[in-house]
């Protein structure tokens, strides 16, 4: 995970995110583990409202953590699963031992390295 606060986060240049595969899961929440390997996070290819949802506190608090990069049809169907059903719910992912509300950087999620999208997660 490339560990990240609001308060750290580059005004420019480019970011090595390490790319993490669900392993396994632990009821509805997926484990992730490094797969090895990074994708490129240019910063300038965040819009303005990337940074505002990044710099943003979520509900109960939760503020951004760190980032990791996932395959886009993994996140896709994830994102399908908890939002479908009677009661839509975040995204939870277990990422050492800990537990995170994951949500993709790009309000329209931009795919890199041909299969990977950039990640937050927030605690």
């Amino acid at each position: 995970m490339y560990f990240l606060s609001a308060e750290s986060i580059p005004s420019s240049g480019v970011i090595e995110v390490p790319r993490y595969g669900a392993a396994s899961s632990r009821g509805r929440t997926a484990v992730l583990c490094p797969e090895g390997g990074w994708v490129l996070l240019d910063v300038a290819s965040l819009s303005g409202r990337d940074l505002e949802l990044m710099l943003s506190v979520r509900a109960q608090e939760w503020v951004l953590r760190g980032l990791v990069a996932v395959d886009v049809d993994w996140l896709v169907g994830a994102l399908e699963t908890v939002s479908s059903g009677p009661e839509p719910r975040p995204l939870g992912v277990e990422v050492q031992d800990t537990w995170y509300f994951m949500s993709p950087l790009h309000t329209v999620p931009t795919v890199v390295d041909e299969r990977f999208v950039v990640a937050g997660l927030y605690r």
